[in-house]
């Protein structure tokens, strides 16, 4: 179990921002998004893809499953 995991970011790219798996590397494309508190909820769902693989969650999820219960994750504390 690997617990390291880079944060990069950019000012460039064609998506909000990635996780690669390969290498434990979160990229953040600081030019599709409008605030601070943007840029944090995108580095926090990253984190959550790189916690999901490593606990080994991966392989029992689709990338849809696994972006949907993302996304549930971020929403709890406001449908509470």
């Amino acid at each position: 179990m690997d617990t390291n995991v880079t944060v990069d970011m950019r000012t460039y790219g064609d998506d909000r921002g990635s996780y690669y798996s390969e290498t434990h590397r979160c990229v953040i494309n600081l030019n599709h998004h409008e605030s601070l508190d943007d840029i944090y909820q995108t580095i926090q769902h990253e984190l959550l893809h790189f916690c999901f693989d490593d606990l080994g969650e991966t392989p029992t999820m689709d990338e849809d499953q696994e972006e949907r219960l993302i996304f549930q994750i971020q929403w709890a504390k406001e449908l509470l």
